[in-house]
Formats: C-alpha cells, sequence, structure tokens
C-alpha cells in the first residue's frame, strides 16, 4: 500500500529547522573537538616538557642569558634531535640534551599513529563523537530501539528534519550502518543505564520515543527519562494494549500504545472491503477511508465538498479529476462525474452513505440533483 512506502512520501522540507546541526560540517567540527579532547592530555604533556626545558635553559644557560623565547626556541629544537648549540658545559642542561629527544618523540609519534589511527577508523572513538554531537542538539527526539519500526520511525523523522539520536542495544543491528551514514549521533547501549540517557542531552531534547520489543525495558526507560525530565513527553510502545491504557493512566503517558492495536483495524477492514483504504480507532470510534468514483445521479456527485461533510459527515481527503490531484480539496470544490475520491470518516456514517448509494442505484430514493438540476449518480 502506498502510504507504507517511506521514501515515497513527498514531505516539503521545514524551514524552521537549523540546516547547520546535522550538516556536514557540523559533523566534522564534532569530530575535531573530539578528537582535540581525545589529544588533550598529550598536547598538556607536550607543552609541560617544553615548557620545562625551557625554564632550565632560561635559568642554567650561561654566560649568555637567553630570552624567554630564544629558551622555548632551545627547548623545542631538543625535542626534535637537533641541538641549537654544542654540548654546554652547564650540568642543569647536559641532561636535556639526552631526555628532551626520547620524551618529545616518544609524545609526538605516538599522538600521530593515534590519530591516524582515529582518522581512519573513525568508530575508535564513536561514543566520544556522538556525544558531543548530541551535546550540541537542542530540540532533538531520542530514539531507543532500532528494529523495523524504529528504523521507519527514524527514516520519517528524518524526512521531517528532525534532529535524532538513536540507542540500539545490539551491536549487530542491520540498521546501524544506515544511521553512521545519515551522520546522526548513534549510541550502542542499553538506554536503561541513566548515563546514556545524559550521554544523548536528554534534558534538551522534545521527545523520546520507545520502540524496543521488550515491555519492560520500554517502561523503564520512560520511567528513567520522566524523573530525569519529568515533562519530556515519551511516546511508549508496549505489546500488550490493555497494560498500555493502565500505563498511560498511572504515569500520564497519554502516547503509550500497541502496535498490534494500531494495525488491528487495518487488517480487519481491508478484508471486510477491499475499497478500504485505511483505517483507524480514535478513543472508541472506528475511523475509516475508502475510495469512491463519483458517477452520474449518485449521492455526492455536483455537490461540494463542504456539503458533503455538512450532510453526511464525512471528509473528502483527496480528489483526482481531470483537473489532477489535490489533497483536502476546498469547501467549495464541486464533485462531478469522473471524479477518484479518498473520503475519510466514521464509519458508521461511511456506511450509511454507502446505503443511501445503494438505495439510488435501486431507484428507491429520490435521485440526488445538481446545482443545474442534471441528475447523477455515484458508484463505488
Amino acid at each position: 500500500m502506498p502510504w507504507r512506502r517511506l521514501e515515497r512520501l513527498r514531505i516539503e522540507e521545514r524551514g524552521d529547522r537549523g540546516r547547520f546541526v546535522g550538516s556536514r560540517w557540523w559533523r566534522e567540527w564534532c569530530f575535531a573537538r573530539t578528537a582535540l579532547a581525545h589529544f588533550r592530555l598529550r598536547l598538556l604533556l607536550m607543552i609541560l616538557v617544553v615548557a620545562t626545558g625551557a625554564l632550565i635553559f632560561r635559568v642554567y644557560h650561561h654566560p649568555d642569558p637567553l630570552t624567554m623565547w630564544e629558551s622555548v626556541y632551545y627547548s623545542w629544537s631538543l625535542v626534535f634531535g637537533e641541538p641549537p648549540e654544542s654540548f654546554p658545559q652547564s650540568w642543569a642542561i647536559r641532561p636535556l640534551f639526552f631526555l628532551m629527544p626520547v620524551l618529545g618523540l616518544t609524545i609526538i609519534i605516538e599522538g600521530i599513529v593515534d590519530f591516524s589511527l582515529m582518522l581512519r577508523d573513525r568508530r575508535r572513538c564513536e561514543r566520544s563523537w556522538c556525544r558531543t554531537m548530541a551535546t550540541s542538539m537542542n530540540d532533538h527526539v531520542v530514539l531507543v530501539g532500532l528494529g523495523r519500526l524504529g528504523y521507519r520511525i527514524f527514516r520519517l523523522l528524518r524526512q521531517l528534519g528532525e534532529a535524532v539520536v538513536v540507542f540500539e542495544r545490539d551491536a549487530n543491528n542491520q540498521f546501524l550502518e544506515d544511521v553512521r551514514r545519515d551522520g546522526s549521533p548513534l549510541f550502542i547501549g542499553d538506554a536503561r543505564r541513566e548515563a546514556l540517557l545524559d550521554e544523548a542531552n536528554i534534558r534538551k531534547a522534545k521527545s523520546i520515543i520507545l520502540a524496543t520489543d521488550d515491555d519492560l525495558a520500554n517502561l523503564e526507560i520512560a520511567l528513567d527519562a520522566r524523573r530525569i525530565v519529568p515533562e519530556i513527553p515519551v511516546v511508549l510502545r508496549m505489546f500488550d494494549q490493555n497494560m498500555a491504557d493502565k500505563v498511560g493512566k498511572a504515569f500520564e503517558m497519554p502516547h503509550a500504545m500497541s502496535q498490534s492495536a494500531i494495525s488491528a483495524p487495518s487488517f480487519t477492514m481491508a478484508a471486510v472491503d477491499r475499497s478500504i483504504a485505511y483505517s483507524f480507532a480514535i478513543d472508541d470510534e472506528l475511523v475509516v477511508m475508502q475510495r469512491w468514483r463519483v458517477e452520474e445521479d449518485g449521492p455526492l456527485c455536483g455537490r461540494t465538498v463542504g456539503e458533503v461533510m455538512k450532510e453526511y459527515g464525512v471528509g473528502v481527503v483527496r480528489r483526482q479529476s481531470a483537473e489532477g490531484r489535490r489533497l483536502f480539496p476546498g469547501p467549495d470544490t464541486r464533485l462531478n462525474e469522473g471524479d477518484e475520491l479518498l473520503v475519510e470518516g466514521e464509519f458508521t456514517s461511511l456506511m450509511n452513505l454507502r446505503r443511501r448509494n445503494a438505495a439510488a442505484r435501486k431507484g428507491t430514493l429520490p435521485l440526488s440533483a445538481t446545482a443545474d438540476g442534471a441528475p447523477c449518480q455515484e458508484t463505488r
């Protein structure tokens, strides 16, 4: 069915979302910050070695005293094994000629090798990199669980232009590479650990979606998230709808839902009538979308969309005519013979309309009239 093909959805890019966050340049900037933090200790150690050598040169270089910059230059030269002068006479400076090249080159070579490995395989610092990206986000969505449902949610969120932070417990999940190619922060681990939620910057997130196949894990993470951020909206997946209803009422999570309860109306109505395109439940009411074709002398032919809504209690979601296809046509749009419609309404209202249409076909109801008085009829 076409509504299930997320990659075919035509979604206009939202202009209110920041273009910089999530871009390639932003990810590279976050990687540079991660690399700097990773090499911070080595950098500080290198500065300490050079500064110590410069201080010794400054104090003990005789008979010609050195300026501060000359002392730093002498110390820096020794790091690379380039003596700035002949072997000194000072007992305090002599050890530097032996120790500085060893210490300096060890730190530099180790740093170069580590940095090269980091550039070649960025997964070596993926956790730190993703943490840096997540802490730079604001008003993002935290998605826990990257199964088939979670992956579909992720794809749709990204199509909507939302920034997403993903949690997945299975390191061999088939959808991980898609998330990495997208550039969204990805944490491999159990989101029930509160420290991981903090790393995802949940305090600044706009919502959290729990889509794993473990009801207890989803509930535990939801409670942890609410403890950290009491006002955060929680979308909770549960396999038992009765439990979902109880959890939603007890913990004020109105978006606790069962996937089976959501899909059951669609499966049922698709089996009952092939003209029904989609169905879902709102509270205790069954709402369906049904395909109709407007033909001569039917109840809808010649009427406007507003008149159909007022008289029959159903809305026209889509109209396909000779002029083209349009979603949600205006209330003044008049329905003509040959129009292909997608109408939506409460199941009982649509069934009443179908009975009226069937009676009109049999001639037991008076024919509806168009604006100019010409009769017309409709079939499904």
